[in-house]
């Protein structure tokens, strides 16, 4: 054999076996991580209403706590964002998600660009950009809370070891709320350092601000609906 075909069949041999390892690190790479802002996870939402929980939240779970297996943290790196329905429904964003299109495994099958488990056709469908997103800062994305009447954004500032809530509400016949006295009383509930209150007239803003890295403030929009039915609906 010539040693220009060796050359060849090298070359060959190279690009078949080689080149698709960097390719491959370099797709993960760039596909690796979590949403870029609000509009983004909306749009990549598989259910109509959702909880979504960012790659850089799960990222803030792995690493405090410490029963999650090795093998458990690998799997969490990997993943992009968790969407869950609200009837029940799982969502896993990761890349190479789509070959489960091709490859199905049991329990999960693939739609709208993500993995989905336990599918319920309740949750199932696109969610809209609506003016409540639009009102919700773009980077209040690494826990988002989607809902017909209200969207819950956290932010989670590592830096500062500070946790950012911003919670916008539709407000029903438009009725004035008392400010002052909403913000007294979420602050009370939900130990916030900071809490600002903006009646927009069609709709509520609520900001708060906690210290350290707060995981289960998810059902914060809860005290807002109590305190609204209590002083509103009741009356």
């Amino acid at each position: 054999m010539s040693y220009k075909k060796i050359k060849i069949m090298l070359l060959i041999f190279l690009i078949i076996n080689i080149l698709p390892i960097p390719i491959f690190g370099i797709y993960l790479y760039t596909h690796m991580g979590g949403a870029k802002n609000v509009k983004e996870v909306v749009e990549n939402s598989p259910f109509k209403e959702f909880t979504y929980i960012d790659h850089k939240t799960l990222m803030i779970i792995k690493d405090k706590n410490q029963n999650i297996s090795g093998m458990y943290k690998e799997i969490l790196i990997s993943i992009n964002g968790i969407y869950i329905g609200t009837h029940g429904s799982i969502g896993i964003k990761m890349p190479l998600g789509f070959l489960f299109k091709y490859f199905p495994i049991n329990g999960f099958k693939y739609y709208n660009g993500v993995i989905i488990k336990n599918p319920n056709k309740l949750d199932l469908g696109k969610a809209e950009i609506n003016n409540l997103i639009n009102t919700v800062p773009s980077n209040y994305k690494d826990i988002l809370i989607y809902k017909k009447y209200y969207v819950i954004g956290i932010y989670y500032d590592l830096n500062s070891n500070k946790t950012y809530l911003v919670y916008v509400s539709k407000k029903l016949n438009n009725i004035k709320i008392d400010t002052e006295k909403l913000e007294n009383y979420l602050k009370q509930k939900t130990n916030a350092v900071n809490c600002k209150v903006i009646d927009m007239g069609n709709k509520i803003y609520i900001y708060q601000e906690f210290n350290g890295i707060k995981l289960d403030l998810i059902n914060n929009g809860i005290y807002y609906e109590s305190y609204y039915n209590k002083t509103y609906r009741e009356s």
